[in-house]
């Protein structure tokens, strides 16, 4: 079920290195992504305030339908639609681009909170089916970008008169619009999965429901009673009462350190990717947007291992990945001639350092995201560490796209023009 949370943006920024060099918008494409992205926090922003006025009325299960439906026909519109442009403001723009992705973000923002809220509804341990189908959406991207093949590669020829150069473009194996087809393909087997868990009796068989006791008298939810959907007026099981219970000073301060992970690499390094990748040429590109999704799936298989860690482990991890995160901002701010451009040992430097702050920052997220699960004593809780991720995203995106399009702080370069001469 979870696959449809954000595999669809997972996707698209993985096809960045195709789209940019099409798009009016060139190395600036990633930052205005970025700005839709932020903005489309008024999703969850809404279903935060809902949730707060209905109470115990509220049920995750229409927004979750909401996601994944809007989501595949989006992913059908855009896959039509990416290439055209129209003349506004004075220059042509990748609206339709722009609209699809927005709409695309709303949805996914909003499945940070509603998905995560779901899973209050099952025992612990399937909170890891959860972070694993979150580690697809990153996965299953990169076999289709590796299916793809490079492409986007600029080679440079004489013009006709023989004064200038001008680049022509590699082409891949198959089209954007094919790429993004299949993304919808595993939406859409998304959607089947969720039917599934709500209209059969998969989840009794499975004995996946939360072990809780209910009381005789029972609220209407609007939702399917043999999910034992009921999450109020219950008696905590012996289980759930040996748990060791987090402090709200502890909580409060994993859900900051997720807030500034999150502000870091998911706010502002998708803005930069352009600026820190490119020196050192189309297939350092490539190459990081292929690999660097799979770093989440990595963090899940050592999250197999060390499902929560230390409080002091946390911080330590933190501030590691926040370090590597920081030299990758200092990189593209060095652009069109950073540290080792144009160099084979500098782009697999940039493409590593970019790989292990996505793995460890993520690592961390999913064990703050299980203790909390584990230890919070309010089953909203989990709805709040969805809402931190979201909060970190806007936070990083909306100064980063003003440094990159309203300040001009990177600088960008232009196809078949010799830079960094030593």
């Amino acid at each position: 079920m979870n696959l449809s949370a954000w595999i669809d943006l997972e996707g698209l920024i993985g096809e960045i290195p195709l789209i940019v060099v099409q798009a009016p918008e060139g190395w600036a494409l990633p930052s205005a992504a970025s700005l839709c992205l932020s903005m489309a926090n008024i999703a969850p922003a809404i279903i935060v305030l809902l949730r707060w006025r209905q109470g115990s009325r509220f049920s995750e299960i229409p927004y979750i339908y909401l996601i994944i439906v809007v989501g595949l026909l989006s992913c059908c519109v855009l896959a039509f639609t990416w290439q055209r442009t129209i003349f506004l403001f004075g220059s042509e723009r990748s609206v339709w681009f722009f609209c699809c992705f927005f709409t695309l973000s709303m949805l996914d923002c909003s499945s940070s909170l509603v998905f995560f809220d779901y899973m209050k509804r099952f025992r612990d341990h399937y909170l890891t089916a959860v972070f694993l189908g979150e580690g697809l959406t990153g996965i299953i991207p990169t076999f289709l970008l590796l299916a793809q093949g490079v492409g986007g590669e600029a080679t440079c020829v004489l013009t006709t008169n023989g004064t200038s150069l001008e680049p022509i473009y590699s082409e891949p194996r198959f089209s954007v619009k094919i790429y993004i087809l299949l993304l919808g393909c595993v939406i859409a087997a998304s959607l089947i999965a969720f039917i599934l868990l709500r209209w059969t009796n998969i989840i009794a068989l499975a004995d996946a429901v939360q072990s809780v006791i209910y009381q005789a008298e029972e609220l209407t939810t609007g939702t399917d009673p043999n999910e034992n959907s009921l999450m109020t007026s219950v008696i905590e099981s012996p289980e759930s009462k040996s748990r060791p219970q987090m402090t709200r000073r502890v909580f409060i301060f994993l859900l900051l350190i997720n807030i500034i992970n999150s502000t870091m690499l998911f706010g502002c390094l998708p803005s930069l990717s352009t600026y820190a990748l490119l020196p050192y040429g189309q297939k350092a590109f490539y190459y990081s947007s292929l690999f660097t999704p799979a770093a989440y799936s990595v963090a899940l298989l050592i999250n197999l291992r060390w499902e929560t860690i230390t409080l002091r482990a946390t911080v330590i991890g933190s501030a590691i990945g926040l370090m590597l995160c920081i030299f990758i901002i200092i990189i593209a701010t060095q652009s069109p001639c950073p540290w080792w451009s144009d160099t084979t040992h500098g782009a697999i430097i940039i493409a590593i350092s970019w790989f292990l702050a996505t793995l460890i920052i993520a690592f961390l997220r999913i064990t703050i995201g299980h203790r909390i699960k584990l230890e919070w004593k309010d089953d909203q809780g989990m709805f709040y560490f969805g809402a931190s991720i979201q909060l970190g995203l806007l936070l990083g995106a909306i100064p980063m796209y003003f440094l990159v399009n309203v300040f001009n702080v990177f600088t960008d370069r232009e196809p078949c023009v010799i830079y960094c001469l030593t």
